[in-house]
């Protein structure tokens, strides 16, 4: 008896409904990656704003209790520390890594000492003496252009801080890197020009995050070269500032997105010096 062959099964494609749900579905799982990347960086952008104000609170709490700024060792108005310099190769040069910057820090847990009265002030352990051996009937002061640690050992000192955490973590910021409390030289083209400016400087920061910064303090991200935030020309050894927020970093002899490029950033918590560009 002869077999009927078996019908051939013919291959069904999608429906219109099937490849809408199919698409739907995508648009949500990638809607979703988005709007979680996105809530990630709005963390970290609002991470680094509340440190740099964290920051700044310290220093006029100090300011507040002392009647000067930590670090400004004379009480001349103006931190001692050279948080713009880059002729010591070590916190603003412009390193791929952290590893000269975090040298600037102690990772000692010491306790920073007053100098006892009759006692030279140099044996303040790295910060601000203002007692000591008497000259001229005068208390002998020292300062540091040069020493990060002085800050912070003076808000250690007057209690504002913890005297157990060393300063190389005290100083650490969301972006893995370092900030650093001193004067920066205005660079600018105006009346300014030459004068020191207390300014708290963070290193490698992604671009994004630093306009973020930006425009939390400053209100807007148009320029770069004004107001409280700026972008600093760590290039440069007499603070200038880039005009605008679209750096970009050259990285095996290609030029990353201007976005993730690594910047770095003044704060002028204190007098803010006069704008570029004909003080615009």
């Amino acid at each position: 008896m002869k077999r009927s062959p078996k019908p051939t099964r013919k291959q069904r494609g999608f429906t219109l409904v099937e490849m809408s749900v199919t698409m739907a579905a995508a648009g949500l799982l990638f809607a979703a990656v988005t709007t979680g990347q996105e809530l990630v960086d709005q963390s970290k952008a609002q991470k680094l704003i509340n440190d740099v104000k964290t920051v700044e609170a310290r220093i006029q709490q100090y300011a507040q209790l002392k009647g000067r700024m930590p670090g400004d060792c004379d009480a001349d108005g103006v931190i001692d520390y050279e948080a713009d310099a880059t002729d010591r190769g070590d916190a603003t040069t412009s390193d791929s890594t952290n590893t000269d910057r975090a040298e600037e820090y102690s990772y000692s847990v010491l306790m920073p000492a007053v100098a006892a009265a009759g006692a030279a002030a140099a044996t303040q352990n790295n910060g601000c003496a203002l007692i000591g051996a008497l000259a001229s009937g005068m208390h002998t002061v020292t300062t540091s252009t040069t020493n990060a640690n002085v800050w912070l050992n003076d808000l250690k000192l007057a209690g504002v801080i913890s005297d157990s955490v060393p300063n190389r973590i005290a100083a650490k910021m969301v972006n893995e890197d370092f900030v650093f409390v001193g004067n920066v030289t205005d660079g600018g083209g105006v009346s300014a020009d030459s004068a020191a400016y207390n300014a708290i400087v963070i290193h490698n920061v992604p671009q994004w995050m630093a306009r973020r910064l930006s425009t939390a303090i400053n209100g807007q991200d148009a320029r770069a070269d004004r107001t409280r935030v700026r972008l600093l020309n760590r290039d440069e050894t007499d603070g200038s500032y880039d005009t605008s927020w679209n750096t970009q970093q050259v990285v095996s002899g290609t030029a990353e997105a201007a976005r993730d490029s690594m910047v770095s950033v003044v704060y002028f918590f204190d007098r803010i010096p006069e704008s570029q560009s004909g003080g615009i």
